[in-house]
């Protein structure tokens, strides 16, 4: 202990007899922590929510992200140096609309026998045919407006059937309602359900049943509607009467996550990589891609005329020679020709600033690895 004190004491006195050693000593270290590279997935916090003044938990749209979100990451990572990349993971408000106002219609005999195409059988055999009945019967609907339609339908057979027709942006939108036998699949007496909560709980079993030969893509949001017995507030049977029961019809949307469905929030997760720049994080689209054996041996395949030995070897052994004075030798410029043949092979439609940091193997001795950064520009694969 004696030995470590008088140690201690020595260096202090050193300190001491320079000019400013500890601010030197402070910024050595900085600039060491700097440097650090750094690579990380992270997820936006409730905190973070609050911290960012966004009461709501969630941002109101994309820019908003990309200009609040360095804020955080700067406190996060106050010593990650440029280079650095981050994943993040952020709650995005994306309203799916729902009905602000309901119609109740059964199509009528009058009504199939108004259009040629309908007025023979009484049904529909073509949505389109839906859709010109209700611009005619509602040829200035409010926006956000549900017709729930009760009609016949003919496909392979005549069936009765209740969907909805939802008025937004301008134009109808089809959506989706169950038949009577399948309220009935759902174990309900009659055609509706009884709560909402009940229709929440039940409607994901039966949409991930629906569209088992079907799939959705995760991601994917539908909107479907359902039928409630509830008390006639706004007298949509039009019986003049505002408290008897009736039946009502709302849509509600659900979201694939790639399993199953849940009643969608209208909120999104949504992901963002950003890039420290060596002053701040901005946002960055920079894919990593690691070259497979396939790519090697297209190659191999594509490049054999042109390079003949360096591709032979690239193709039989997965790597690119290094060795500078090699027959086999990859210069760097040939390294980027592999890489152009290998990206637009594999993103043919990359969009212009798409970037892309590949690595891949190389031999120069030993084995090791290697990455080139490139950018879309100009349609062209360039070095960055």
């Amino acid at each position: 202990m004696k030995k470590i004190t008088y140690l201690i004491a020595v260096v202090l006195a050193g300190f001491i007899s320079s000019c400013n050693p500890v601010d030197d000593i402070f910024d050595e270290l900085e600039a060491n922590e700097a440097a650090v590279i750094g690579t990380t997935d992270y997820t936006i916090s409730d905190d973070d929510y609050e911290t960012l003044d966004l009461g709501f938990g969630n941002f109101s749209n994309v820019d908003d992200a990309k200009a609040m979100i360095p804020t955080i990451l700067n406190d996060a990572f106050p010593f990650w140096g440029e280079g650095s990349t981050a994943n993040v993971t952020y709650k995005l408000f994306a309203r799916a609309s729902t009905e602000s106002n309901l119609i109740v219609y059964e199509v009528t005999t009058e009504d199939y026998d108004a259009n040629p195409d309908t007025e023979r059988f009484d049904n529909f055999d073509d949505n389109d045919q839906i859709i010109e009945l209700l611009n005619t019967k509602y040829p200035s609907p409010d926006s956000r407006t549900l017709v729930s339609l009760t009609y016949d339908f003919f496909d392979g057979s005549t069936n009765t059937l209740n969907n909805g027709f939802f008025f937004n942006n301008g134009e109808w939108n089809f959506i989706q309602g169950l038949t009577d036998d399948e309220y009935n699949l759902v174990g309900e007496g009659f055609p509706n359900f009884s709560s909402e909560d009940e229709a929440e709980a039940k409607l994901p079993v039966f949409l991930k049943d629906k569209f088992k030969f079907n799939p959705k893509a995760a991601g994917d949001i539908v909107p479907f509607m359902f039928k409630l017995f509830q008390t006639d507030e706004d007298d949509v049977d039009e019986d003049g009467s505002t408290d008897d029961r009736t039946t009502y019809s709302f849509v509600k949307n659900f979201i694939f996550d790639g399993t199953d469905f849940t009643a969608y929030s209208n909120v999104l997760e949504q992901t963002l990589q950003f890039g420290y720049d060596g002053t701040t994080w901005v946002p960055d689209n920079t894919i990593a891609y690691t070259f497979t054996g396939a790519d090697f041996t297209l190659i191999s395949t594509q490049l054999a005329d042109k390079y003949p030995g360096p591709a032979d070897s690239a193709g039989n052994f997965s790597n690119f020679d290094r060795r500078n004075g090699n027959d086999n030798f990859w210069s760097d410029d040939m390294l980027l020709e592999a890489t152009v043949l290998v990206l637009n092979n594999l993103d043919s439609a990359a969009e212009e600033g798409q970037k892309y940091v590949v690595a891949f193997d190389i031999f120069n001795g030993a084995g090791g690895v290697e990455t080139l950064a490139v950018i879309k520009t100009g349609g062209d694969w360039v070095l960055q």
